[in-house]
Protein backbone atom coordinates (compact mmCIF):
# COMPACT_ATOMS: atom_id res chain seq x y z
CA UNK A 1 0.00 0.00 0.00
CA UNK A 2 1.89 3.01 -1.29
CA UNK A 3 0.96 6.62 -0.58
CA UNK A 4 0.95 9.27 -3.28
CA UNK A 5 0.53 12.94 -2.38
CA UNK A 6 -0.75 15.65 -4.71
CA UNK A 7 -0.34 19.25 -3.58
CA UNK A 8 -2.06 22.42 -4.73
CA UNK A 9 -2.94 25.90 -3.54
CA UNK A 10 -6.66 26.55 -3.82
CA UNK A 11 -8.11 29.51 -5.60
CA UNK A 12 -10.67 30.60 -3.04
CA UNK A 13 -11.49 34.02 -4.40
CA UNK A 14 -15.06 32.93 -5.12
CA UNK A 15 -15.65 30.01 -2.77
CA UNK A 16 -13.92 27.09 -1.13
CA UNK A 17 -16.18 24.74 -3.07
CA UNK A 18 -14.96 26.05 -6.44
CA UNK A 19 -11.31 25.58 -5.49
CA UNK A 20 -11.94 22.10 -4.11
CA UNK A 21 -13.85 20.98 -7.19
CA UNK A 22 -10.99 22.13 -9.39
CA UNK A 23 -8.32 20.45 -7.24
CA UNK A 24 -10.16 17.13 -6.99
CA UNK A 25 -11.42 17.09 -10.56
CA UNK A 26 -8.93 14.56 -11.91
CA UNK A 27 -8.59 12.39 -8.80
CA UNK A 28 -10.26 9.00 -8.41
CA UNK A 29 -12.45 9.39 -5.32
CA UNK A 30 -12.23 5.73 -4.34
CA UNK A 31 -8.42 5.94 -4.02
CA UNK A 32 -8.39 8.97 -1.71
CA UNK A 33 -7.44 8.08 1.86
CA UNK A 34 -7.24 11.63 3.20
CA UNK A 35 -7.25 15.35 2.47
CA UNK A 36 -5.14 17.85 4.41
CA UNK A 37 -5.93 21.55 4.20
CA UNK A 38 -3.62 24.22 5.62
CA UNK A 39 -4.68 27.83 6.08
CA UNK A 40 -6.92 30.17 8.01
CA UNK A 41 -9.98 32.30 7.41
CA UNK A 42 -10.64 35.91 8.35
CA UNK A 43 -14.37 35.32 8.38
CA UNK A 44 -14.88 31.88 10.01
CA UNK A 45 -13.71 30.29 13.23
CA UNK A 46 -11.99 26.91 12.99
CA UNK A 47 -14.91 24.51 13.47
CA UNK A 48 -17.11 26.47 11.07
CA UNK A 49 -14.39 26.51 8.40
CA UNK A 50 -13.76 22.78 8.87
CA UNK A 51 -17.48 22.06 8.44
CA UNK A 52 -17.53 24.17 5.27
CA UNK A 53 -14.57 22.28 3.82
CA UNK A 54 -16.03 18.88 4.69
CA UNK A 55 -19.33 19.87 3.11
CA UNK A 56 -17.61 21.07 -0.07
CA UNK A 57 -15.57 17.84 -0.27
CA UNK A 58 -18.71 15.72 0.15
CA UNK A 59 -20.53 17.70 -2.54
CA UNK A 60 -17.57 17.22 -4.90
CA UNK A 61 -16.83 13.53 -4.29
CA UNK A 62 -20.27 12.28 -3.27
CA UNK A 63 -18.70 10.55 -0.28
CA UNK A 64 -16.94 11.36 2.95
CA UNK A 65 -13.17 11.15 3.25
CA UNK A 66 -10.89 12.06 6.17
CA UNK A 67 -10.35 15.83 6.21
CA UNK A 68 -7.72 17.59 8.31
CA UNK A 69 -7.52 21.36 8.68
CA UNK A 70 -4.23 22.81 9.96
CA UNK A 71 -4.89 26.34 11.30
CA UNK A 72 -1.67 28.01 10.20
CA UNK A 73 -1.19 31.04 7.94
CA UNK A 74 -0.03 29.87 4.52
CA UNK A 75 3.08 31.50 3.09
CA UNK A 76 3.71 33.60 1.12
CA UNK A 77 0.23 35.12 0.68
CA UNK A 78 -2.29 33.32 2.87
CA UNK A 79 -5.15 31.37 1.35
CA UNK A 80 -5.60 27.64 1.60
CA UNK A 81 -3.51 24.69 0.42
CA UNK A 82 -4.70 21.15 -0.20
CA UNK A 83 -2.72 17.92 -0.03
CA UNK A 84 -4.46 14.88 -1.50
CA UNK A 85 -3.28 11.55 -0.08
CA UNK A 86 -4.10 8.75 -2.50
CA UNK A 87 -3.35 5.06 -2.37
CA UNK A 88 -1.37 3.14 -4.97
CA UNK A 89 -1.49 -0.63 -5.23
CA UNK A 90 -4.20 -3.21 -4.78
CA UNK A 91 -5.24 -2.50 -1.18
CA UNK A 92 -8.89 -1.67 -0.50
CA UNK A 93 -10.05 1.56 1.19
CA UNK A 94 -13.17 1.68 3.31
CA UNK A 95 -14.23 5.00 4.87
CA UNK A 96 -15.96 5.06 8.24
CA UNK A 97 -17.02 7.56 10.88
CA UNK A 98 -16.71 6.94 14.61
CA UNK A 99 -17.94 9.57 17.05
CA UNK A 100 -17.72 12.29 14.44
CA UNK A 101 -14.18 11.33 13.38
CA UNK A 102 -13.72 10.20 9.77
CA UNK A 103 -10.98 7.72 8.90
CA UNK A 104 -9.94 5.35 6.17
CA UNK A 105 -9.46 1.62 6.76
CA UNK A 106 -6.87 0.40 4.27
CA UNK A 107 -6.38 -3.35 4.02
CA UNK A 108 -4.41 -5.82 1.96
CA UNK A 109 -3.63 -9.49 2.44
CA UNK A 110 -0.48 -8.58 4.39
CA UNK A 111 -1.19 -5.38 6.35
CA UNK A 112 -3.78 -2.98 7.72
CA UNK A 113 -3.67 0.78 8.08
CA UNK A 114 -5.91 3.47 9.58
CA UNK A 115 -5.63 6.96 8.10
CA UNK A 116 -7.16 9.21 10.77
CA UNK A 117 -8.19 12.79 10.09
CA UNK A 118 -7.08 15.58 12.42
CA UNK A 119 -9.31 15.36 15.50
CA UNK A 120 -9.99 18.79 16.99
CA UNK A 121 -11.12 19.23 20.57
CA UNK A 122 -14.74 20.34 20.67
CA UNK A 123 -14.05 23.43 22.82
CA UNK A 124 -10.77 25.30 22.35
CA UNK A 125 -11.42 27.37 25.48
CA UNK A 126 -10.82 24.29 27.65
CA UNK A 127 -7.37 23.66 29.14
CA UNK A 128 -4.71 21.88 27.11
CA UNK A 129 -5.05 18.90 29.44
CA UNK A 130 -8.85 18.68 28.99
CA UNK A 131 -8.64 19.08 25.21
CA UNK A 132 -5.88 16.49 24.93
CA UNK A 133 -7.75 13.96 27.03
CA UNK A 134 -10.88 14.39 24.88
CA UNK A 135 -8.94 14.00 21.62
CA UNK A 136 -6.97 10.96 22.82
CA UNK A 137 -10.18 9.32 24.04
CA UNK A 138 -11.72 9.69 20.56
CA UNK A 139 -8.55 8.41 18.95
CA UNK A 140 -8.39 5.41 21.29
CA UNK A 141 -12.04 4.56 20.67
CA UNK A 142 -11.63 4.14 16.93
CA UNK A 143 -8.31 2.29 17.29
CA UNK A 144 -9.94 -0.18 19.67
CA UNK A 145 -12.99 -0.59 17.42
CA UNK A 146 -10.78 -1.91 14.64
CA UNK A 147 -8.39 -4.01 16.68
CA UNK A 148 -5.50 -1.57 16.79
CA UNK A 149 -3.53 -0.68 19.91
CA UNK A 150 -2.11 2.72 20.75
CA UNK A 151 1.38 1.39 19.98
CA UNK A 152 0.29 0.65 16.39
CA UNK A 153 0.40 4.41 15.67
CA UNK A 154 3.33 5.01 13.31
CA UNK A 155 2.77 8.69 12.48
CA UNK A 156 1.10 11.37 14.56
CA UNK A 157 0.52 15.06 13.85
CA UNK A 158 -0.06 17.29 16.88
CA UNK A 159 -1.17 20.90 16.39
CA UNK A 160 -0.99 22.90 19.60
CA UNK A 161 -2.29 26.45 19.75
CA UNK A 162 0.13 28.97 21.29
CA UNK A 163 2.52 26.08 21.83
CA UNK A 164 5.19 27.93 23.83
CA UNK A 165 2.75 30.10 25.81
CA UNK A 166 1.60 29.44 29.37
CA UNK A 167 -1.76 28.96 31.03
CA UNK A 168 -1.92 28.94 34.81
CA UNK A 169 1.84 28.51 35.05
CA UNK A 170 1.96 25.54 32.68
CA UNK A 171 3.52 25.68 29.24
CA UNK A 172 1.06 24.44 26.61
CA UNK A 173 3.53 22.07 24.93
CA UNK A 174 4.66 20.59 28.22
CA UNK A 175 1.06 20.06 29.33
CA UNK A 176 0.32 18.33 26.01
CA UNK A 177 3.38 16.10 26.45
CA UNK A 178 2.20 15.12 29.92
CA UNK A 179 -1.23 14.15 28.54
CA UNK A 180 0.34 12.22 25.67
CA UNK A 181 2.60 10.33 28.09
CA UNK A 182 -0.42 9.30 30.18
CA UNK A 183 -2.22 8.02 27.07
CA UNK A 184 0.86 6.23 25.71
CA UNK A 185 1.39 4.44 29.05
CA UNK A 186 -1.10 1.77 27.96
CA UNK A 187 1.16 0.74 25.05
CA UNK A 188 4.22 -1.54 24.94
CA UNK A 189 5.92 0.28 22.03
CA UNK A 190 8.03 -2.69 20.93
CA UNK A 191 8.52 -0.98 17.55
CA UNK A 192 9.30 2.43 19.03
CA UNK A 193 7.13 5.51 19.40
CA UNK A 194 5.49 7.14 16.35
CA UNK A 195 7.18 9.63 14.14
CA UNK A 196 5.51 12.88 15.17
CA UNK A 197 5.28 16.61 14.75
CA UNK A 198 4.37 18.84 17.69
CA UNK A 199 3.96 22.30 16.22
CA UNK A 200 2.19 25.55 16.97
CA UNK A 201 -1.12 26.64 15.49
CA UNK A 202 -3.40 29.66 15.63
CA UNK A 203 -5.70 30.10 18.61
CA UNK A 204 -5.82 27.76 21.60
CA UNK A 205 -6.53 24.51 19.78
CA UNK A 206 -5.49 20.92 20.25
CA UNK A 207 -5.77 18.88 17.03
CA UNK A 208 -4.35 15.38 16.61
CA UNK A 209 -4.32 13.14 13.54
CA UNK A 210 -2.30 10.14 12.53
CA UNK A 211 -1.69 6.82 10.83
CA UNK A 212 -1.80 3.41 12.52
CA UNK A 213 -0.25 0.41 10.79
CA UNK A 214 0.24 -3.26 11.53
CA UNK A 215 1.21 -6.47 9.80
CA UNK A 216 -1.39 -9.23 9.72
CA UNK A 217 1.07 -11.98 10.65
CA UNK A 218 2.63 -11.92 14.08
CA UNK A 219 6.40 -11.81 13.90
CA UNK A 220 6.53 -9.84 10.64
CA UNK A 221 8.83 -6.91 11.34
CA UNK A 222 8.24 -4.25 8.73
CA UNK A 223 8.19 -1.33 11.21
CA UNK A 224 11.41 0.44 12.18
CA UNK A 225 12.04 3.37 14.54
CA UNK A 226 14.88 5.45 13.08
CA UNK A 227 17.04 7.43 15.48
CA UNK A 228 19.63 10.06 14.59
CA UNK A 229 23.14 9.97 16.12
CA UNK A 230 23.28 13.75 15.63
CA UNK A 231 20.46 14.23 18.14
CA UNK A 232 19.46 12.84 21.50
CA UNK A 233 16.22 10.89 21.12
CA UNK A 234 13.42 13.23 22.17
CA UNK A 235 11.84 10.67 24.49
CA UNK A 236 15.03 10.58 26.62
CA UNK A 237 15.65 14.33 26.86
CA UNK A 238 16.99 15.40 30.22
CA UNK A 239 14.75 17.40 32.57
CA UNK A 240 17.04 20.36 31.95
CA UNK A 241 15.61 21.03 28.48
CA UNK A 242 11.97 20.49 29.49
CA UNK A 243 9.94 23.53 30.50
CA UNK A 244 7.56 24.13 33.39
CA UNK A 245 7.36 26.73 36.15
CA UNK A 246 6.13 24.13 38.64
CA UNK A 247 9.11 22.30 40.14
CA UNK A 248 6.84 19.37 41.03
CA UNK A 249 5.40 19.11 37.54
CA UNK A 250 5.44 15.83 35.66
CA UNK A 251 7.68 17.25 32.88
CA UNK A 252 7.23 14.33 30.53
CA UNK A 253 9.51 14.00 27.54
CA UNK A 254 8.05 14.27 23.99
CA UNK A 255 7.23 10.69 23.02
CA UNK A 256 8.29 10.31 19.38
CA UNK A 257 11.03 8.90 17.19
CA UNK A 258 13.06 10.99 14.76
CA UNK A 259 11.58 8.93 11.90
CA UNK A 260 9.54 5.78 11.36
CA UNK A 261 9.95 3.50 8.37
CA UNK A 262 7.31 0.96 7.40
CA UNK A 263 7.71 -1.77 4.81
CA UNK A 264 4.58 -2.52 2.81
CA UNK A 265 3.83 -4.90 -0.02
CA UNK A 266 4.51 -2.02 -2.44
CA UNK A 267 7.78 -0.74 -0.96
CA UNK A 268 8.88 1.38 1.98
CA UNK A 269 7.48 4.61 3.38
CA UNK A 270 9.49 6.77 5.77
CA UNK A 271 7.84 9.42 7.94
CA UNK A 272 10.28 12.11 9.08
CA UNK A 273 9.22 13.79 12.30
CA UNK A 274 9.20 17.54 12.73
CA UNK A 275 12.92 18.37 12.79
CA UNK A 276 14.61 21.55 13.96
CA UNK A 277 18.13 22.86 14.55
CA UNK A 278 18.91 20.71 17.59
CA UNK A 279 22.21 18.89 18.04
CA UNK A 280 22.41 16.57 20.97
CA UNK A 281 19.53 18.07 22.90
CA UNK A 282 20.56 21.71 22.55
CA UNK A 283 19.22 24.29 20.10
CA UNK A 284 21.86 25.79 17.79
CA UNK A 285 22.17 28.95 15.68
CA UNK A 286 19.48 30.62 17.77
CA UNK A 287 19.38 33.95 15.91
CA UNK A 288 19.55 32.87 12.27
CA UNK A 289 16.66 31.29 10.38
CA UNK A 290 19.00 30.63 7.46
CA UNK A 291 21.59 28.77 9.54
CA UNK A 292 18.88 26.84 11.38
CA UNK A 293 17.41 25.75 8.04
CA UNK A 294 20.81 24.55 6.80
CA UNK A 295 21.40 22.64 10.04
CA UNK A 296 17.92 21.10 9.92
CA UNK A 297 18.39 19.87 6.34
CA UNK A 298 21.78 18.39 7.24
CA UNK A 299 20.13 16.58 10.15
CA UNK A 300 17.32 15.16 8.00
CA UNK A 301 19.69 14.09 5.24
CA UNK A 302 21.76 12.06 7.67
CA UNK A 303 18.63 10.64 9.30
CA UNK A 304 17.34 9.14 6.03
CA UNK A 305 20.74 8.18 4.60
CA UNK A 306 21.40 4.56 3.66
CA UNK A 307 24.18 4.49 6.24
CA UNK A 308 21.82 5.46 9.03
CA UNK A 309 18.96 3.22 7.90
CA UNK A 310 21.24 0.19 8.03
CA UNK A 311 22.26 1.08 11.59
CA UNK A 312 18.64 0.61 12.66
CA UNK A 313 18.04 -2.70 10.91
CA UNK A 314 16.56 -1.42 7.66
CA UNK A 315 17.57 -2.27 4.12
CA UNK A 316 19.61 0.51 2.48
CA UNK A 317 16.58 1.95 0.72
CA UNK A 318 17.03 4.62 -1.91
CA UNK A 319 14.36 6.93 -0.53
CA UNK A 320 12.90 9.88 -2.40
CA UNK A 321 10.90 12.76 -0.99
CA UNK A 322 7.24 13.08 -1.91
CA UNK A 323 6.54 16.10 0.30
CA UNK A 324 8.02 18.53 2.80
CA UNK A 325 6.28 20.93 5.16
CA UNK A 326 8.36 23.84 6.42
CA UNK A 327 7.12 25.71 9.48
CA UNK A 328 8.55 29.23 9.89
CA UNK A 329 8.16 31.26 13.06
CA UNK A 330 8.47 34.73 11.50
CA UNK A 331 7.02 35.64 8.10
CA UNK A 332 9.97 37.93 7.36
CA UNK A 333 12.25 34.87 7.26
CA UNK A 334 10.25 33.20 4.49
CA UNK A 335 12.38 34.21 1.48
CA UNK A 336 15.62 33.34 3.21
CA UNK A 337 14.34 29.96 4.36
CA UNK A 338 12.73 29.19 1.01
CA UNK A 339 15.95 29.88 -0.90
CA UNK A 340 17.85 27.38 1.27
CA UNK A 341 15.13 24.72 0.98
CA UNK A 342 14.73 25.09 -2.78
CA UNK A 343 18.48 24.90 -3.33
CA UNK A 344 18.54 21.61 -1.41
CA UNK A 345 15.27 20.23 -2.84
CA UNK A 346 14.63 21.91 -6.20
CA UNK A 347 11.99 19.44 -7.43
CA UNK A 348 10.15 18.51 -4.23
CA UNK A 349 6.64 19.81 -3.38
CA UNK A 350 7.10 22.05 -0.34
CA UNK A 351 4.44 23.68 1.82
CA UNK A 352 5.37 26.74 3.89
CA UNK A 353 3.33 28.06 6.82
CA UNK A 354 3.74 30.25 9.89
CA UNK A 355 3.94 28.41 13.21
CA UNK A 356 5.71 28.65 16.54
CA UNK A 357 8.16 25.81 17.06
CA UNK A 358 8.32 23.94 20.38
CA UNK A 359 11.20 26.03 21.75
CA UNK A 360 11.17 29.81 21.77
CA UNK A 361 14.62 30.11 20.17
CA UNK A 362 13.81 27.78 17.26
CA UNK A 363 12.76 29.59 14.09
CA UNK A 364 12.24 26.74 11.59
CA UNK A 365 10.97 23.15 11.62
CA UNK A 366 10.70 20.69 8.72
CA UNK A 367 8.80 17.41 8.34
CA UNK A 368 8.61 15.09 5.38
CA UNK A 369 7.49 11.83 3.79
CA UNK A 370 9.76 9.67 1.65
CA UNK A 371 9.11 6.45 -0.28
CA UNK A 372 11.30 3.83 -1.90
Amino acid sequence: MGLKILSSTLDVCRSYATGIRKALGGVSADRICGLVFCGTSDTMEYHHLLDELKSAVYDTLGRRVPVTLIPQYLLPEGGLSLEIYTLEGSANIHIEDEGGVCYGIIESSEESMLFIEGIPASDFSESVCQQSQEVFAKLDNLLTTHGFAVDDIVRQWNYIGSIVSYRDGKQNYQEFNDARTCYYARGVWANGYPAATGIGAEGDCIIVGGIAFKKRKQGDKGIYPIDNPLQVAAHVYSKRVLVDDDQNAMKSTPKFERAKLIETADGACCFVSGTAAIRGEESVDAHSARLQTIKTIETIEYLVSKENLVQFGCKPYDLRYVKLHVFIKHAQDYEEVRSVVEEAYPHIPVLYSIADVCRGELLVEIEGILIS
